[in-house]
């Protein structure tokens, strides 16, 4: 059994106006055109559709029973096509982003509430995690990308650069490191550190920077959160090395910051998303606001513009 969307627009025509000459009319086709288009899908469901007299055409039982479940039918799939436009024109729809918290709490969470001015529709599920979690949500189709630290692409993942941005010793105001413009890894490592885990997107970059100064990667305290760390700094207990944009959103009175030299500490931010997926008309929207608000970062002063993929 195979019936045809033509079919099924002219036994629905036929129906609507129990002529065959009014539903060959409607279709722009002759009438016996038409006549042999009912007769092949009454032939394609062995079942008659219509009882014909010389002076008028009447449904059958299972006439009027397909009729019914048929414009049941076809409104759902027109009903279908107008959802799929409107999420195609942002009207409506989800999306899933993942963030770092650093990140999260600044550029991602910015843009989110740029869409939801623009877009009140659109909802989202913001997932924060560290960088190994983020990725593997990407590859697993949890998120539609995430915003987070670059490592080299793979076969199934690619990254869109946003920024580089330096790491930054985080101090005490008393402490003799605030107010230098830039300190040796080895007078830095002469105070306590207070590093993230090894999770961290940044302590492989931190670890890295220690052995290039022949200094060991072994911290006096190990944190998962970056506010938790602050609050360590706060308290005397040490200096944190933590990302620049981080502290944007953190309140740092009674701190400084002191940049690093030799060498200078680096994490690269990038959009991550699988190679293999198209993404969604609101997945490319967030990613695009994303951009938009490092764009302005740029404009006043907050990254320089050496930081700017």
């Amino acid at each position: 059994m195979k019936v045809t969307l033509r079919q099924i627009e002219g036994f629905l025509a036929t129906a609507d106006a129990l002529s065959f000459s009014r539903g060959a009319q409607k279709l722009h086709v002759t009438q016996s055109a038409f006549s042999q288009l009912i007769r092949e899908m009454e032939a394609a469901l062995d079942v008659r559709l219509f009882d014909r007299t010389t002076r008028k055409v009447v449904l059958t039982e299972a006439g009027r029973s397909l009729m019914l479940k048929m414009r049941s039918g076809l409104q759902a799939i027109e009903e279908a096509c107008l959802d799929a436009q409107a999420i195609s024109r942002l009207e409506k729809g989800h999306v899933s982003v993942g963030a770092l918290p650093s990140l999260a709490c600044g550029y991602v969470t910015q843009a989110l509430g740029d869409l939801r001015r623009m877009h009140p529709g659109v909802s989202v599920s913001l997932h924060e995690a560290q960088n190994p979690d983020l990725l593997e949500m990407v590859l697993q189709g949890q998120v539609e990308f995430s915003v987070c630290a670059q490592v080299p692409a793979s076969q199934e993942l690619v990254f869109d650069g946003l920024f580089t941005e330096e790491l930054v010793a985080v101090v005490p105001a008393h402490h003799p490191l605030a107010g230098k413009a830039r300190q040796s890894w080895k007078k830095l490592a002469r105070v306590p550190l207070i590093l993230m885990t090894h999770h961290s997107s940044t302590r492989r970059t931190i670890a890295e920077a220690l052995l290039e100064s022949g200094l060991p990667d072994k911290p006096a305290y190990e944190v998962a959160s970056l506010h938790t760390a602050v609050s360590m700094v706060r308290a005397g207990m040490g200096a944190a090395i933590m990302p620049l944009t981080a502290l944007l959103e953190m309140n740092l009175d009674q701190l400084a910051t002191c940049r690093l030299s030799g060498p200078v500490p680096l994490r690269r931010i990038a959009i991550c998303r699988r190679r293999d997926r198209v993404a969604s008309a609101a997945a490319l929207e967030v990613s695009h606001l994303v951009r938009m608000r490092v764009n302005q970062s740029l404009r006043q002063g907050i990254l320089p513009s050496s930081a700017i993929e």
